[in-house]
């Protein structure tokens, strides 16, 4: 049943990557039952089998969504580090170590979200998600996520200039303070659904 598991969550990423779900935005739902293979509408349809199979596309949205929210941390690093080199190359090396610091609280939370627990715990999983709670999570990840898109458009949009690059690294640590406790009430939230 593990394989079955890897194989199915490598599928749907797969899948996705080639349709385009990556980049469609917060709201994943309907990508992932849009890219069920007929087999696995199948599985639905299989007494047994699909409170299963709610629960592994459950897993797999969750999957895309945070590794595009990873992939947006990735890229708001990345613009800062560009920044970073705009700085040592205009000899302004009082702002390194304020930069440093967003870049790797960036790193770090990319890795967070990207390697999170799943919580895979086979066919009798103790989840209780209904409809309603599903619907809040997604509610609650669209806020999530948007927060992520607009730390990495605003960081693509800062332009090295001494005077004002303090304010900007400012901004852009209040943007990470700010996805950072979206992010744990996340996982507060994911968490609370967990039977323990």
């Amino acid at each position: 049943m593990f394989l079955g598991q890897i194989i199915n969550s490598y599928e749907y990423h797969t899948m996705a990557e080639e349709q385009g779900c990556m980049s469609s935005g917060p709201d994943i739902r309907e990508k992932v039952k849009e890219i069920r293979g007929t087999v696995k509408k199948l599985e639905l349809l299989i007494p047994g089998l699909r409170g299963y199979r709610k629960l592994e596309d459950i897993r797999a949205s969750d999957e895309l969504l945070r590794n595009e929210v990873a992939d947006r941390l990735d890229k708001a690093r990345n613009s800062l580090d560009s920044i970073r080199k705009k700085m040592v190359d205009a000899g302004d090396f009082a702002n390194l170590s304020a930069i440093a610091s967003a870049m790797s609280r960036l790193q770090q939370l990319s890795g967070q979200v990207r390697h999170s627990e799943q919580g895979y715990s086979g066919i009798a999983a103790n989840i209780r998600v209904d409809e309603d709670t599903l619907n809040r999570l997604y509610d609650f990840d669209s806020e999530f996520v948007s927060s992520a898109f607009n730390l990495a458009d605003f960081a693509a949009q800062v332009v090295y200039q001494q005077d004002t690059i303090q304010s900007n690294i400012a901004s852009i640590n209040s943007m990470i303070d700010e996805f950072k406790q979206k992010w744990m009430t996340r996982i507060e939230n994911v968490e609370g659904i967990i039977v323990r």
